[in-house]
């Protein structure tokens, strides 16, 4: 089977067919009415058309009054977008103010709150440092409480034996007491004793003296 041969003529006449018909040419369209044809051929030679289509485009003069229509219709929409893009730049900077505004009060606000949050992690951390202080004092002074305790528990202990000791030496000292008072007793009834058979000897010398 032949192998189709594609020209460039062949392509811009199914290219202006196609247009003419309403179509887009495209490769795929140009290769089914050729009946084939290389992607890359077909493609360079629509590439070709479409540039030469464009500038044959451009070259088409137009009447001198449609020109004028044209230039007071660009005149006209020029004005109008100067005029709508000027009320929107307006309008935005109005909305950018309004929203400025409100920026500055809102960063007014939150100074304001910043400084007294400060204010208040200040005292809190002046607060915190005499906790701590207070605290530190009381710890000081818990220890020393403790070895107080200690001092006054070993004082205690001291105490008691010292007290075991005086009741022992009390007892001691209670029936040596005891002990005493029976030989003064004793002493005392020998004495009286004595006193008495004294008085008898006296007695009896007197009447042998007489």
């Amino acid at each position: 089977m032949a192998k189709t041969v594609v020209t460039q003529e062949r392509v811009f006449e199914i290219a202006e067919a196609l247009t003419a018909r309403g179509e887009e040419p495209t490769i795929l369209s140009v290769q089914a009415a050729i009946g084939g044809g290389s992607y890359s051929t077909v493609k360079r030679y629509i590439d070709v058309w479409k540039d030469a289509e464009r500038h044959r485009r451009a070259q088409v003069a137009l009447p001198d009054a449609a020109v004028e229509r044209l230039m007071a219709l660009g005149h006209d929409f020029w004005a109008l977008l100067e005029e709508r893009t000027a009320q929107q730049v307006e309008q935005i900077r109005a909305t950018t103010r309004e929203e400025l505004a409100t920026l500055q009060t809102q960063t007014r606000q939150a100074e304001q709150v910043i400084g007294k949050l400060e204010g208040e992690k200040e005292a809190l951390e002046q607060l915190a440092a005499e906790r701590e202080t207070a605290t530190q004092t009381l710890r000081t002074q818990c220890q020393a409480g403790r070895e107080r305790a200690t001092a006054t528990e070993a004082k205690a202990l001291q105490l008691e034996a010292r007290v075991v000791d005086l009741k022992a030496e009390l007892d001691r000292v209670l029936k040596q007491m005891e002990s005493e008072q029976h030989a003064a007793q004793a002493a005392r009834e020998e004495a009286k004793t004595a006193v008495i058979e004294t008085a008898r000897l006296t007695g009896e010398l007197a009447a042998l003296k007489r």
